[in-house]
């Protein structure tokens, strides 16, 4: 079981921990459990694992859990090695991080509960006949696009996420084409294309939980948006799910159905995945950490 938390430290103090994850790292503090401190940024932008661990002191060996901001496959594998390298063992693999961060490759695995999902890699995406074949599996319907980590639903869903129809070839390529504009150089993997379901809402906003599992178990399930009505995905769906996902600390992100029911969105590695408003980061450490508070 790991031991300690490696947290992005803050750009401007790199002697504390980023401000986005503080409240897990007094958490930690509150819970007697060591943590330490990475530069994102020099991994992230300049794929520079010295720099990165400049500041890391450890008496090593140890297992240690990564909470922090997303990281490519590549410089989580970077990540890895330069950790074991100092006898620090991350809790996932570098394939067990791609298993849960590319949705193609987690997909066998959860699909059961998810919408019908399809896709084709990178070096596919100019190839209309690829596209009008992997867009053939969903008939007329509409589709929602991404790429194998994000999309753009969040600020462009009728440009650059909806595709009314799979069938209507050029509509698709426009809105590809404008997704790919916006992704740039931080696209990944390829295109990814998933049945369209119509989900509940609260005002604006998905009635959507996060889950997160450790080791094949639920440790934490919490509604994603403060003032989330009525209860959380069902036990039996939440305990099947977590017992498919293919590494030892993952998220799954479920969402109620506009007609009833309940729908798999998203999978994510556990290590990057954020942790809600409501959630209480002293019941998830203490989860994976095996540690009570100190009294």
């Amino acid at each position: 079981m790991p031991k300690t938390i490696i947290f992005c430290s803050d750009p401007i103090d790199p002697k504390v921990a980023d401000a986005a994850f503080q409240r897990e790292a007094d958490a930690a503090t509150a819970l007697g459990v060591s943590h330490l401190l990475i530069d994102h940024e020099a991994l992230d932008h300049r794929h520079d694992t010295k720099a990165a661990l400049r500041r890391l002191r450890v008496d090593g060996p140890i297992e240690a859990i990564y909470r922090g901001w997303m990281l490519r496959v590549e410089d989580y594998a970077l990540l890895y090695d330069a950790l074991e390298a100092k006898e620090v063992r991350l809790v996932n693999s570098p394939d067990q991080y791609a298993a849960c961060h590319w949705g193609p490759v987690a997909y066998p695995h959860v699909a059961p509960w998810m919408a019908p999902t399809a896709w084709i890699a990178g070096d596919e995406m100019d190839d209309d006949q690829a596209l009008a074949y992997t867009l053939a599996a969903f008939g007329d319907g509409p589709v929602v696009l991404k790429d194998w980590v994000k999309s753009q639903a969040a600020g462009y869903w009728e440009e650059a996420c909806f595709i009314p129809s799979a069938s209507d070839l050029a509509g698709a390529k426009r809105v590809i084409s404008r997704f790919r504009e916006l992704q740039g150089n931080s696209l990944v993997g390829g295109l990814v294309f998933r049945a369209w379901r119509e989900l509940a809402h609260i005002g604006d906003e998905v009635m959507e939980w996060r889950v997160f599992a450790f080791d094949g178990h639920p440790v934490g399930c919490w509604p994603r948006i403060t003032g989330m009505i009525g209860d959380g995905p069902p036990k039996e769906i939440v305990e099947a799910v977590c017992a498919a996902l293919p590494s030892h600390f993952a998220t799954a992100d479920f969402a109620r159905l506009a007609s009833g029911g309940w729908l798999l969105l998203e999978v994510g590695d556990g290590q990057v995945s954020g942790l809600p408003e409501v959630a209480d980061p002293q019941h998830l450490l203490n989860a994976i950490l095996g540690v009570s508070p100190l009294r």
